[in-house]
């Protein structure tokens, strides 16, 4: 199992754009895509699919959430034939719950639909497809993805409050720190032996708390933001052997990794980072590198 965490210093114009993020899993006979922010992104995983297995192989994606900077290459990969599937959070299933939540007259079962179809508008785009698949499994337990990765978060209880609060007009635009959209973000568990690694996208650290105990390699959310660093550091202070991922394609653009490692706050963890470096690969064989040299990486 391999985990290629991309980055897009070989990219043009990197120091100024967003690419967002991209990671491709690759288990020896299926490969995952979790989140494509760019087309840039999208012909590095074209190129891999190509290079590895031949023209006719398709990826399945993953997808943690809405935002374009995660979802802006998938397109692409759609357009080029190279999509299986596109596994992510269907609201529209929910609506009846979801209106429950909310406990608004005003609001009505068509009203909802329309919310959702128009706050979501990019992955409805996805279902005209046929492409979408949901994170759950119809008696709400999460789906297996392939041989060795699966979904882990967020829960549906969770995903019915974050939900519940963006649609409703009432509520303001951010839970635990992080906004509504980024939050709920979906989180895949990746099996490599004697190590897990777990990816969330931009997730609350609340929403990743229970599966950051269960995982030595982890994403830190939102592109190793500080408060979400810093609050990921304290839940795993008595792990030492932890391996934090920082996927940071942000170029100049302030936000990221920028103040944790400005501030020196990286310092004394082990951490593979794309903001200075060239596509990290993952496996046991780095991890177990990694946590015997104790070093920043």
């Amino acid at each position: 199992m391999n985990a290629l965490m991309l980055s897009s210093k070989t990219y043009k114009g990197h120091e100024e754009y967003d690419f967002g993020d991209c990671f491709i899993i690759d288990n020896g006979n299926d490969v995952v895509v979790f989140d494509c922010g760019s087309d840039e992104h999208a012909e590095k995983v074209i190129e891999y699919l190509e290079s590895n297995y031949g023209s006719d192989k398709k990826a399945i994606i993953v997808l943690s959430h809405n935002d374009s900077d995660h979802f802006n290459g998938i397109p692409k990969l759609i357009n080029e034939n190279k999509v299986e599937k596109v596994y992510t959070i269907l609201l529209l299933k929910f609506y009846e719950e979801l209106l429950e939540e909310i406990d608004d007259d005003r609001k009505t079962k068509d009203s909802i639909k329309r919310q959702i179809l128009e706050r979501y508008s990019n992955i409805a785009s996805l279902g005209e497809l046929g492409l979408l698949e949901n994170i759950y499994n119809d008696d709400e337990s999460f789906v297996q993805i392939c041989d060795g990765i699966e979904v882990v978060g967020p829960s549906k209880e969770y995903v019915l409050e974050v939900a519940g609060q963006a649609l409703d007009s009432r509520e303001g635009d951010s839970i635990d720190n992080e906004t509504t959209v980024n939050a709920a973000s979906v989180q895949i568990s990746i099996n490599l032996g004697s190590s897990k690694i777990l990816l969330v996208g931009d997730a609350s650290t609340n929403a990743i708390r229970d599966n950051a105990n269960k995982h030595q390699i982890i994403q830190i959310p939102h592109h190793g933001r500080l408060d979400h660093a810093e609050e990921l550091f304290k839940i795993k202070k008595e792990d030492r052997d932890t391996v934090y991922l920082i996927s940071d394609n942000k170029g100049s653009k302030p936000g990221g990794s920028k103040d944790l490692i400005n501030q020196g706050k990286d310092k004394g963890h082990i951490i593979f980072n794309t903001r200075t470096d060239d596509t990290k690969t993952i496996n046991s064989t780095t991890y177990q590198k990694s946590y015997r040299m104790g070093s920043y990486i």
